[in-house]
């Protein structure tokens, strides 16, 4: 099993992303996602759906499943910690929840092994015809900061469109 771990220091590399209304850190050693998809859903439906932790398999193809209980209910400070894997890379990620506006926006931050960080942002906006799903990683820490993470970032977007995609097309 190949895990992200801290060896030595590497430059920064900073690719910034952000979700309207999110407002990523100006940390230069960032490297992140940010994905947009519109839905047919209703933004009820939609926040349902996104905000639901037990469903998150069905959608998220980074998600390798929960380490201990998945709370019932979200608010800021709840805490979680899940695995994730991007590409054969695998860590566990210790996240709390540092923003909850329902039936808007999560903020999640999470702490993994070898010293990697993981700011998360799950947006639902109502839109004329249904529902946006935005979602947006920063990833830094570690191997992350720096060539890493921007290849990292780069492998995770094709994971973050599809997991979008999917969230969308879920009942």
């Amino acid at each position: 099993m190949v895990t992200w771990l801290a060896t030595r220091p590497l430059p920064p590399a900073p690719v910034i992303c952000s979700v309207e209304g999110h407002h990523p850190r100006k940390d230069p050693a960032l490297a992140g996602v940010n994905v947009s998809v519109d839905s047919a859903m209703a933004p009820a439906t939609a926040w349902s759906l996104a905000s639901d932790l037990k469903r998150f398999d069905e959608w998220m193809t980074i998600f390798a499943g929960w380490k201990g209980e998945v709370p019932a209910t979200i608010e800021k400070g709840t805490q979680v910690s899940s695995a994730i894997k991007v590409k054969g890379f695998r860590n566990v990620i210790r996240w709390t929840v540092t923003r909850y506006d329902e039936p808007h926006l999560i903020e999640l931050s999470g702490k993994g092994r070898g010293g990697v960080k993981i700011d998360l942002a799950m947006k639902v906006t109502p839109t004329g015809k249904g529902s946006s799903f935005d979602v947006s990683a920063e990833l830094r820490g570690g191997l992350l900061n720096g060539p890493v993470g921007s290849f990292v970032a780069r492998m995770m977007d094709s994971d973050v469109r599809r997991s979008v995609t999917n969230l969308s097309q879920l009942h």
